[in-house]
């Protein structure tokens, strides 16, 4: 019997020094292709002596992070560790121990740039660390966001590749897509020449009028 309160004791002062902070997420979100945005990071937690920070952000690829800033409810300085293709190590370091105010809010803003050719995806936030003015750690769940996206252009019919240009390049994309071999980027609103919903050898007809026609 003591020695199983020895072991719930030890566990427990485990848990305390380690213990979980609510949730710390991004909202999912949408973003034109070859844009620039800023969101928050979102922090919401019952702690309320929270003062640095680490954590690891994983975004969709073609989506790549250019910078971090606090917000007004973190005062401490921001830093990027070098990203390993699209994954991204956040730290936040307050050297006069203030804390990170409020329960609930963004307390780091990021600023995310979409490739001209972005297809959206799932972005993750895990391996999280803040640090109490106690130096206790706090951690926190994993979360994930989806990133959905937008057309660069409007619809361009026959632009089949959206380079902006309609020509046999056109053809030969939408050929391949044809084949079960579709090519990327492919702008399936701009395949469907006629409109009809239907991506068929009669939008490759109407492509080639046009390059003949131009």
């Amino acid at each position: 019997m003591r020695t199983k309160n020895i072991f719930l004791a030890a566990l427990f002062c485990c848990l305390a020094s380690f213990a979980k902070a609510e949730n710390v997420s991004i909202d999912d979100f949408k973003i034109l292709q070859g844009d620039t945005i800023d969101l928050p990071i979102n922090l919401t937690n019952s702690h309320n002596d929270l003062t640095a920070f680490s954590l690891t952000l994983t975004l969709p690829e073609g989506l790549e992070l250019i910078s971090a800033e606090p917000t007004d409810r973190y005062a401490g300085g921001i830093t990027i560790g070098t990203p390993d293709t699209n994954v991204y190590n956040i730290c936040g370091l307050d050297f006069n121990l203030g804390t990170i105010s409020g329960t609930d809010g963004g307390f780091v803003t990021i600023k995310v740039a979409a490739s001209k050719n972005f297809k959206g995806g799932e972005g993750t936030i895990s391996e999280v660390d803040f640090i109490t003015t106690g130096r206790q750690h706090v951690g926190a769940d994993n979360t994930t966001f989806i990133v959905d996206y937008e057309p660069a252009s409007a619809v361009v019919p026959g632009d089949v590749n959206g380079d902006g240009n309609i020509n046999v390049l056109d053809v030969m994309t939408l050929i391949s897509y044809r084949l079960g071999d579709p090519q990327d980027p492919f702008f399936s609103d701009n395949a469907d020449v006629n409109g009809d919903g239907d991506i068929n050898v009669v939008d490759i007809m109407m492509i080639i009028d046009i390059i003949l026609n131009q």
